[in-house]
Parts: structure tokens; C-alpha cells; sequence
């Protein structure tokens, strides 16, 4: 005769413990959603603010080579009447603009040296005009294939800075004990027909507030 000394016994979970191993187990599915959804923000952060610093470092150069090349000679206007000077800018330019487009606001204009022209291949010399304005709240570079405006010619507008709250430009006269001499209009009164020595662009920004950048111009 055979005894059983014992009970064969089946071991598992019991209701109580799958419910807590669930709850353990969605807590950690919750934690890495999160940690992978900042993740995600965070890269999609680092990229916009890439893309914005790309944009104002592109502008800078684009600016600071316009600068850099300035070429004195006054242009005319669509009626053949020559600008106040070679340098115009600020309150200037605006009066001595006679066909103001919607929502513009003209800054600076002048004209530049270095305009590519390989082999001759354009009817045209190397200087180009190139003009400064404001458009809501872009900062708009606008150039012509010739010097001299034309009724109904054609313009090239580039975007150079967006999302811009405010854009200014003002004008270095000198230097004073107090500091430096800014205007708000150039030619100024009684200053001739010479660029100032430098150009400061102010903006306003959401993220970084009031921004001052200051170019020096050739020559002056």
C-alpha cells in the first residue's frame, strides 16, 4: 500500500498581486512615455532655437557686407529726381519716398559695390542698389537689377529677420562725453553727402528682448 505523505500544490498570483504588479508596471510605462516626450520636446526646443540663431548670424554677414561696401553715388527716383544724398536713412528716406508701399516702412538705402557680374554678361555695372525697410514684422533686404528706379520696375525682396516685435535703424554721428552720438534720420542736417561711420540696428524680440547691433561702415 502506497501513502501519500503530502498535497501537490499549484503556486501563482493572486488577485491582490497582479493588481499591484499592473500598477508597478504602468507606472514605469508612464514614467518613459514622459521621459521620451521630453525628450522629443526638448530636441524639437534645441532645434528651433538652432534655426534662430542660424537666421540672425546669416543676417549679420548679410548686413555687415553691405555695409562694408558702400559706394558713394546718389540714385534717382522713378521721376528722375536725385535722393538727399548716397546714404539715406530714417525720417529721410521715408519723405523723399514717393510711392510708399502698404505696410513699409523704409530704413536706410544706398548703394554698394561688388555686384557679380561675371564675363559682362548682364547690361549692368557691379554697384547695386540695395534699400532696408520693414514689413510688419519682417526685416526685408530690397535690391533692383539697375541704380536708378524706373516706373513699374521690378524689385527683389529677401527675408532677413522675422517674428520681429520692433525694428529700427539709427545713425552714428560721433562721440561726445556722455558717449556715443546717434540720429534717427541721415543725411543729417548740414552733414553732406558723407556715410555715417556706423549703423546700429535695434529689434525686439519674444524670447530675447531688445537686441542692439552695431556695423561699423567702409570708409567712414
Amino acid at each position: 500500500m502506497i501513502h501519500c505523505t503530502g498535497k501537490s500544490r499549484q503556486f501563482g498570483l493572486t488577485l491582490p498581486e497582479l493588481l499591484v504588479s499592473l500598477l508597478i508596471f504602468s507606472m514605469i510605462s508612464g514614467a518613459g512615455v514622459v521621459a521620451l516626450r521630453l525628450a522629443i520636446e526638448g530636441r524639437e526646443q534645441i532645434q528651433i532655437a538652432d534655426e534662430r540663431v542660424r537666421k540672425w548670424q546669416v543676417a549679420r554677414i548679410i548686413i555687415r557686407e553691405d555695409l562694408a561696401q558702400i559706394a558713394l553715388r546718389t540714385v534717382r527716383d522713378e521721376f528722375g529726381d536725385p535722393l538727399p544724398g548716397p546714404f539715406v536713412g530714417g525720417a529721410t528716406l521715408r519723405q523723399a519716398r514717393l510711392q510708399e508701399r502698404a505696410n513699409e516702412r523704409p530704413l536706410v538705402a544706398f548703394v554698394r559695390r561688388g555686384y557679380a557680374n561675371l564675363d559682362d554678361v548682364q547690361p549692368r555695372s557691379t554697384l547695386q542698389y540695395v534699400e532696408y525697410l520693414a514689413r510688419g514684422e519682417d526685416l526685408i533686404r530690397r535690391t533692383r537689377p539697375y541704380l536708378d528706379a524706373a516706373p513699374g520696375h521690378v524689385v527683389r525682396d529677401r527675408l532677413i529677420l522675422d517674428d520681429l516685435n520692433d525694428v529700427d535703424m539709427t545713425f552714428l554721428i560721433g562721440q561726445n562725453s556722455r558717449g556715443l552720438e546717434w540720429a534717427d534720420l541721415w543725411p543729417k542736417p548740414g552733414g553732406g553727402n558723407a556715410a555715417p561711420q556706423a549703423v546700429q540696428l535695434s529689434v525686439e524680440v519674444d524670447r530675447f528682448g531688445r537686441l542692439d547691433m552695431l556695423f561699423w561702415v567702409d570708409g567712414a
